[in-house]
């Protein structure tokens, strides 16, 4: 079901990012990032309320997991301009390659509390795999 679920999430990142490429031709590329933020945000907050009846909370918690902000701007800000020159397809390849190189390195040493999964060297076959996939793809 996991599995699911997180390909059905990057089947929606690719397409936000192409509606958000979309959107920042009416509204730029801050005004674009903010109304996705601020609509996200919206909603996020009326579930909580309606359904889970979650409380926020937002204090309390280490200073370095505030820069999930960041990166979710940095994602969405990012993406939705590269689309807008490399198209959805290239875009998408580059963030998925980043996200398998930064998550290796993450799972080896154990960042942020996760279990370290140590890098082993039988998974290069797979990462040249994926970075001749990504050539490809950038030469098609």
């Amino acid at each position: 079901m996991y599995a699911f679920f997180t390909l059905i999430a990057g089947a929606c990142q690719s397409a936000m990012a192409s509606l958000n490429g979309m959107l920042t031709d009416h509204v730029g590329m801050f005004g674009m990032s903010l109304m996705v933020h601020a609509i996200g945000g919206a909603l996020l907050i009326l579930y909580m309320k309606t359904v889970t009846r979650e409380k926020l909370k937002i204090t309390g918690m280490p200073w370095y997991l505030y820069s999930a902000g960041f990166f979710g701007i940095f994602l969405v800000v990012s993406s939705s301009y590269s689309i807008g020159i490399l198209g959805v397809s290239v875009t998408t390849c580059i963030s998925i390659t980043g996200q398998l190189v930064i998550s290796a390195v993450i799972d080896h040493f154990g960042w942020f509390g996760v279990p370290k999964v140590p890098f082993q060297p039988k998974r290069l076959p797979c990462f040249a795999l994926i970075l001749a996939g990504l050539i490809i793809i950038n030469l098609s």
